[in-house]
């Protein structure tokens, strides 16, 4: 892993939300981490019920294309700031749950980085629609970095039974 001076590292992130105002929470995350990263490219928004647990709540997912001279674990820990700073509270139990904002790191440069806090990229890109379809409207046919395959790739070998909607905002 590169220990970052002022090199520029390329990272998407995904937000997603399932409570309150989902999109406003999503455009308040994007204000805050635009204090530490720059914004380079939008997906657009996704809607689909919630992955992995059962929740009356769906969710609204965007992935950004974003710039920063943070390395991998400075930029986790301001990002999880930017959660807690919006009102997130990350339960001690295992597992998925309800959320204000999750913010994950999906790809960083071309790193595959493997920390017992932060796996790069995301573990689970190839299992989620929600994550893959935002992917698409960032990398289009390029592929991931880190991952070898495009999104298109992905989704045809996705199982994810799940309806993931684009929305208008």
């Amino acid at each position: 892993m590169k220990e970052t001076n002022n090199t520029r590292n390329q990272i998407s992130l995904l937000l997603g939300s399932n409570l309150g105002d989902k999109v406003g929470n999503i455009f308040r995350a994007e204000k805050e981490m635009c204090r530490f990263l720059n914004i380079i490219k939008y997906s657009s928004f996704y809607k689909s019920k919630s992955w992995g647990y059962k929740s009356a709540n769906s969710f609204v997912n965007r992935a950004i294309l974003v710039e920063s001279i943070n390395s991998p674990i400075q930029l986790l820990n301001k990002i999880q700031a930017v959660e807690k700073k919006l009102g997130r509270i990350k339960s001690q139990n295992k597992g998925y749950q309800d959320r204000i904002i999750d913010i994950d790191i999906i790809t960083f440069n071309d790193e595959q980085i493997t920390l017992p806090n932060l796996i790069i990229p995301h573990p689970r890109i190839a299992e989620r629609k929600f994550t893959i379809l935002p992917l698409l409207d960032l990398f289009e046919e390029a592929n991931i970095p880190g991952a070898n395959l495009s999104s298109r790739q992905l989704l045809k070998s996705c199982n994810d039974k799940n309806e993931v909607k684009k929305i208008d905002v």
